[in-house]
């Protein structure tokens, strides 16, 4: 007797091959995927739950590979803006007024049943109070890569980056064998973090083998600072420092040169393709095309609910296939097969868990999503790859497993009241909007 069998199921495996199954099954035993057929049958095997697809799409979930899920309480607070008035003026003064220990637990809870809801299965994330977000995740069921902050001065969970570091080793010594939560060291950024605290932070991540999470070469103002006081692009910064010199994952990527894209490549950093909020926030495009061919391994994340408004890998990956194709000037770039490959398996092996997940094959992890193509929208198929990324929605998943657990059957959470944090974070919200009124008059 296994744990559950999904049956009649339009599979997409996301396996070396790419092979799909029209009508399959695919059987779980504790957290693994132990059986895969190519019929609705499954030789005898009885499972505790049969889940019926219905025909329905049975694909890997999704990875989100930059986020800052807390900031979750902050969606639509600040909108439209020019990046320094949008930052400096709207959101650092919020998070300093409002970053605390409770109000990362209710926007930490908002953003991961967003993200289970819409398909995603593992992410990455950057913020404070790290502690909180795990025990979230543990508790969901949520498999995740969380990073501590690094930076110059007090934050809202450490007043010097030496106790952010301390306190993250300690973090990460807990949770060293977790089977879904990794604690990560994140030096913000080379305009928050310095050359000092930056290879702190990689010798602490070479320490137990982990990767580091940072934010590189967003914006074009960031890249002509560097130039200026150092006379070197951000890549070409950090790489003197070796700061590559062990896993790295990059969020942005958006300003890199040929050479940068070489010393990327050789350093094996993963980077990750934010795209809509670079367009909301006018950074600009990353050159992702290029990237790929000069052999530098990509994946997509949302980055916040801020400066996106949205979690939803759906809207991310199609947005993504569309800009970069129009920038360019390639029709074929980023075909809607290889779009599919880099937010999941693709995912994986830029964190280092593919063999983990990232895929539907025996032997691993069920990270799964059965997505309702039983819908207008979805008719007809031709080719199930466009349609994931060009017509199918988050709102058309039906039911998440992760790690092996059903999460999110038929659209209910398991073993979370999703309404409870939807009300707590209204009420937050309320709270939140007078103060932006007062500080606003002020502005």
């Amino acid at each position: 007797m296994i744990d559950y069998k999904i049956i009649n199921a339009y599979i997409v495996t996301v396996n070396p091959e790419f092979s799909i199954i029209e009508n399959g099954c695919v059987c779980i035993e504790n957290d693994t995927i132990v059986h895969i057929c190519d019929t609705c049958e499954s030789h005898g095997i009885e499972a505790g739950t049969v889940i019926d697809a219905q025909g329905n799409l049975l694909l890997p979930g999704f990875i989100n590979a930059h986020t800052h899920a807390a900031m979750n309480i902050f969606k639509g607070y600040a909108d439209d803006l020019p990046l320094k008035t949008w930052l400096f003026d709207y959101i650092f003064p919020v998070e300093a007024q409002f970053t605390n220990r409770e109000n990362v637990k209710i926007g930490s809870s908002l953003a991961i049943l967003e993200m289970i809801a819409s398909g995603t299965t593992c992410f990455v994330d950057m913020y404070y109070f790290v502690e909180e977000t795990a025990k979230l995740c543990e508790e969901i069921g949520m498999r995740a890569f969380l990073s501590q902050p690094i930076v110059d001065f007090a934050v809202a969970d450490a007043n010097s980056p030496d106790e952010a570091l301390q306190g993250l080793e300690t973090l990460m010594q807990q949770y060293q064998n977790h089977n879904l939560v990794q604690i990560i060291p994140a030096p913000h950024s080379i305009y928050t973090c310095s050359a000092e605290n930056f290879k702190k932070a990689r010798a602490l991540a070479n320490k137990y083998n982990v990767a580091l999470n940072t934010h590189l070469s967003e914006t074009m103002e960031e890249y002509n600072n560097c130039m200026e006081q150092h006379g070197k692009t951000p890549v070409e910064y950090l790489n003197d420092l070796a700061c590559f010199d062990g896993k790295t994952i990059a969020g942005h990527c958006v300003y890199v040169s040929e050479n940068d894209r070489e010393i990327l490549a050789t350093n094996r950093v993963s980077a990750v393709n934010n795209m809509q909020s670079n367009l909301k926030l006018v950074c600009g495009v990353s050159p992702v095309p290029d990237l790929l061919e000069s052999g530098v391994k990509v994946c997509f994340g949302t980055d916040s609910a801020v400066s996106n408004n949205s979690l939803d890998m759906y809207t991310e990956i199609k947005t993504a296939a569309l800009v970069h194709k129009y920038h360019s000037g390639n029709a074929t770039a980023l075909n809607a097969q290889q779009t599919v490959f880099m937010a999941t398996l693709g995912a994986a092996q830029c964190l280092g868990i593919e063999h983990l997940c990232g895929s539907i094959e025996i032997g691993k992890k069920a990270d799964l999503q059965i997505v309702n193509i039983n819908q207008i929208h979805a008719v007809p198929l031709y080719n199930i790859y466009s349609h994931i990324v060009y017509a199918l929605q988050g709102g058309d998943v039906d039911t998440v497993f992760i790690n092996g657990k059903c999460v999110y059957l038929h659209k209910q959470f398991q073993g979370i009241d999703a309404f409870d944090v939807m009300v707590r974070a209204q009420e937050l919200a309320n709270t939140i909007m007078e103060y932006k009124e007062e500080h606003s008059a002020k502005i």
